[in-house]
């Protein structure tokens, strides 16, 4: 009777879902049909870095995929990146809870990175937009900044004396250092504590966003005692211990048309802007901490992760790498650290730095939510659909690069030899789009052109004799994806 009666109901909901899941996906772009409970799960590759590519084969530019509590449209090429994020992108601007955890929790829900659209939103992005706009007039002095930064990187290259090393690590801790600079005022050695603290922090972030699991979201799950939920109180815990007592000490000594750093910007920005704001919702000034930790997290792990990257592809094309020497020694010399405004004048090395960015997967998919019905490509697209920019396939794509696996700085020069800009190729989107897009990739640029040119400067990068060349592949999966671990040798250029 009662095994009767459990068959019937199941068949009732299975009969039930089937009909709503086809009247939800008949006006949406196409897709496998998704399974209850599990979604798409069981047709996505196991490869993490290219989960989807038979769907994408078989389904093509724009693709419905399902997986547990979350509706996702992956979007697969530039055409359609540009229709999204330009076009529609008031209707794409949101970021809810089911798409960002454990993202919400780490960043405090008073960020701009996880945050979900609304008036608190749109203040704190005025508010980190203004900050970095103004920060970033002083460019002598963010350039000065990160010079310093740069030559701790190359003192301490040099003092390893052309022994073999792996790069990753100095890399996180020289960037961490120049990105806490800009934060804080507050010059740290690589070897501080506090610096390997945040790359830790940095670390446990992007293997906990790789970790969710939907069960996470069953309404007390979060308060069990696993080891998910050990790890994320301890972030939340690095997180109060590494920004709190900053951003007190910054309000308690803040003077008013004094800038030290970035957190004088935004308490600034913040005291100029209140006062036109009505309404409570929009936050308050504590909400400053969540910007400081967008800053950090974003800024560093991001740009040691590319420079890892850039690393990685030179050891392995030292033609490339001879080509730069030769423009750093005709522009810029040996008597000096390359500035900022030398790289108007170094083309190639540019170009080298956008082809790693196009390559380098170092965040394969990124994507928003959308607040209201929508349209893309002529589907329609329900409200809070995740709607993903496939960067792992665009970037690839044989349509916009040929022979996308090849390494080839050239894509981005002119017949003339002269550097395309950073924005002119339709399909390369590193730093994303719309309103969503990443606010500081101004200061990004800064540092990858300065500690590169730095970097090849002083030495030449080889492959340790007797040892195999290195392979370009990720680490383990993380949301932002370093290489695997490889080792080199610095020589110096005398």
């Amino acid at each position: 009777m009662y095994l009767e009666s459990a068959a019937s109901l199941f068949l009732v909901w299975f009969v039930w879902y089937v009909i709503t899941t086809y009247i939800e996906r008949r006006k949406m772009p196409p897709g496998p049909f998704p399974w209850p409970l599990i979604g798409n799960l069981p047709q996505m590759e196991s490869d993490p870095i290219n989960p989807f590519k038979k769907i994408i084969e078989k389904y093509g530019e724009i693709v419905s995929v399902s997986f547990p509590l979350r509706r996702c449209v992956l979007i697969n090429n530039a055409k359609l990146a540009r229709e999204a994020r330009l076009t529609r992108k008031d209707d794409l601007a949101g970021k809810i809870r089911s798409t960002m955890y454990p993202g919400d929790v780490i960043f405090g829900e008073r960020d701009v990175i996880c945050s979900d659209y609304g008036p608190g939103h749109v203040f704190r992005k005025k508010i980190l937009s203004l900050g970095l706009h103004v920060f970033g007039e002083g460019i002598d002095k963010a350039e000065e900044r990160v010079s310093n930064a740069v030559q701790n990187f190359v003192n301490e290259m040099e003092a390893l004396d052309e022994q073999a090393f792996s790069p990753k690590d100095l890399l996180s801790r020289a960037i961490v250092c120049q990105i806490w600079e800009w934060v804080t005022s507050k010059k740290l050695s690589l070897l501080h504590p506090k610096v390997k603290l945040i790359v830790e922090f940095n670390d446990k972030i992007s293997k906990l966003w790789t970790q969710f699991t939907p069960a996470q979201l069953i309404p007390g799950v979060s308060h069990l005692p696993t080891t998910f939920n050990r790890e994320l109180s301890e972030v939340v815990r690095m997180r109060e211990q590494l920004f709190g007592p900053e951003l007190k000490y910054h309000r308690e000594t803040f003077v008013p048309e004094v800038t030290r750093d970035l957190t004088d910007s935004f308490l600034a920005a913040f005291e100029k802007e209140i006062g036109k704001e009505k309404g409570d919702e929009i936050g308050s000034i504590d909400d400053i901490k969540g910007l400081m930790v967008d800053i950090v997290y974003a800024g560093s792990d991001t740009t040691s992760s590319v420079l890892a990257w850039y690393i990685l592809y030179i050891v392995l094309h030292p033609d490339v790498q001879t080509k730069i020497h030769e423009e750093l020694d005709e522009v810029v010399g040996k008597g000096r650290l390359p500035r900022w405004q030398d790289t108007k004048n170094l083309p190639y090395l540019q170009a080298s730095i956008c082809e790693v960015l196009r390559l380098s997967r170092v965040l394969p998919v990124y994507g928003t939510n959308a607040i209201r019905d929508t349209v893309i490509g002529g589907y329609h697209i329900p409200k809070d659909t995740y709607v993903a920019l496939h960067i792992n396939h665009i970037h690839f794509d044989e349509k916009e690069w040929p022979e996308p696996h090849s390494f080839k700085p050239e894509r981005f020069l002119k017949e003339d030899g002269s550097f395309v800009g950073w924005t002119a190729k339709h399909g390369f989107i590193p730093f994303g789009l719309g309103r969503r897009d990443c606010p500081g990739q101004p200061l990004a640029r800064i540092m990858l052109c300065l500690f590169v040119s730095a970097l090849l400067q002083h030495f030449r990068i080889e492959v340790p004799e007797g040892e195999a060349r290195p392979i370009l592949m990720p680490s383990d999966p993380k949301l932002v994806l370093p290489p695997n671990d490889f080792t080199i040798v610095a020589k110096r250029r005398l």
